[in-house]
């Protein structure tokens, strides 16, 4: 949005006050969560079900799905969050896969669903915390389905390390999306996406801030 840190917790204070969000703080100077409450998906005319209490093993991955959010807006593009993906199970894919334990077969469904102006659907995944290969595998192998039927154009996979990032990209060569040549697949550090929105941040503060000084320069000289 291109607002300072005080305007953006002004904004949060006051939409929490209208019961339109509501605050759960994580670890002492990590910050809180905020979450859209049934009246704030109302308001914003989403017939979705709201979320509950943040469990504390998942404030880390809630975090980065909402650092890609911030991502992709700044870049003009709209995207599909958890509760809209929830509500249509036209984006949960069945997954296969055997280890050690057996044969296992699950539901799954992308973290976010990031939607260029071209109308292209690119599927997202916060690989924060290990998958074991096998069900990693199962689910690049969701996403390598999906492209091939047109279903998206591929997956962005938002890492924490660059082991992560490597064991990805292996597993993924397995299943034809290679992230080298662009054929559907894209593999991104957690810290580069803060880093470029932040960046991508202080560029609309900049120019909204240019913007103001022309017209008040302009009005002093109409």
């Amino acid at each position: 949005m291109g607002c300072s840190e005080v305007a953006a917790r002004s904004h949060a204070r006051r939409l929490e006050r209208e019961g339109w969000l509501v605050r759960f703080p994580m670890t002492r100077g990590e910050g809180s969560l905020f979450v859209a409450t049934r009246t704030g998906t109302s308001v914003l005319g989403l017939r979705l079900r709201a979320a509950g209490s943040p469990a504390p093993t998942w404030w880390a991955h809630h975090c980065g799905c909402a650092w890609v959010a911030a991502w992709l807006t700044l870049r003009g593009h709209q995207f599909l969050g958890d509760r809209e993906l929830l509500d249509d199970r036209g984006w949960s894919g069945e997954i296969s896969w055997r280890d050690h334990k057996g044969a296992h077969v699950s539901r799954h469904r992308p973290d976010l669903i990031a939607i260029a102006s071209t109308g292209a659907r690119i599927a997202v995944e916060v690989e924060l915390a290990q998958k074991s290969v096998e069900r990693l595998r199962a689910i690049i192998t969701m996403h390598a389905c999906w492209r091939a039927a047109g279903t998206t154009g591929g997956v962005i996979y938002v890492c924490r390390d660059q082991d992560g990032c490597d064991r990805v990209n292996r597993v993924a060569e397995q299943t034809g999306l290679i992230a080298t040549d662009g054929r559907g697949l894209r593999i991104e550090l957690v810290e580069t996406i803060k880093r470029q929105t932040i960046e991508a941040c202080e560029r609309v503060r900049a120019d909204r801030a240019g913007a103001v000084n022309i017209d008040a320069r302009e009005a002093a000289t109409g």
